[in-house]
């Protein structure tokens, strides 16, 4: 019977014993935590939102408002390279590249004129070169083109891989937007 009584103290001790320092140890851990929170909210915030996942709803709304994003800042198709495409009616420009586009960097020239055939230098021209069908992956962003000694606006294009390649130019005159075109090509 005392062996009964021993067995059942030690096993008492130990659940109890256990217990308390499951205690202790949840108090110490949740102590810990708001020290933490309190000491670098954003931090914490941060870790918690690295757990998270966020998932967004695009209503009709949200569509509507993208497509007129993209209605705002619609590309025309261009005519291919070394035709005249007018700006307006007191303009036209030509553009071309240096070498057919291949994989490697091309360079990119747009010559601007005025009506009567002189070059105008006064636009700032930027591109962004881009797969459609991989549309980011290895876009290029607007780059700003270079004007050269003779009038020329260059900007080198790397093509990275084989595959549909589209170039959307932008022409700005006196800060505003001039005309927005691009050249859809295969590599």
């Amino acid at each position: 019977m005392s062996g009964i009584k021993k067995g059942l103290f030690f096993i008492s001790f130990f659940v109890i014993g256990s217990l308390l320092v499951l205690s202790f140890y949840t108090e110490n851990r949740q102590e810990q935590k708001s020290n933490q929170d309190l000491a670098d909210p954003a931090a914490s915030e941060a870790g918690k939102s690295a757990h998270r996942i966020h998932i967004h709803y695009i209503g009709p709304q949200s569509a509507s408002a993208a497509s007129e994003t993209e209605k705002q800042t619609a590309y025309s198709s261009m005519s291919g390279p070394g035709k005249k495409i007018p700006l307006g009616s007191g303009h036209y420009f030509l553009y071309g590249f240096d070498k057919k586009p291949k994989l490697g960097i091309v360079i990119m020239k747009v010559e601007v004129f005025t009506r009567e055939g002189k070059k105008d230098t006064s636009f700032q021209i930027k591109a962004d070169a881009d797969m459609p069908s991989m549309r980011g992956a290895h876009g290029t962003g607007d780059r700003p083109f270079t004007l050269s000694k003779k009038g020329d606006y260059l900007l080198p294009v790397d093509i990275v891989m084989p595959g549909d390649w589209e170039i959307r130019l932008t022409l700005v005159k006196e800060g505003k937007v001039i005309f927005r075109g691009s050249y859809a090509f295969n590599v």
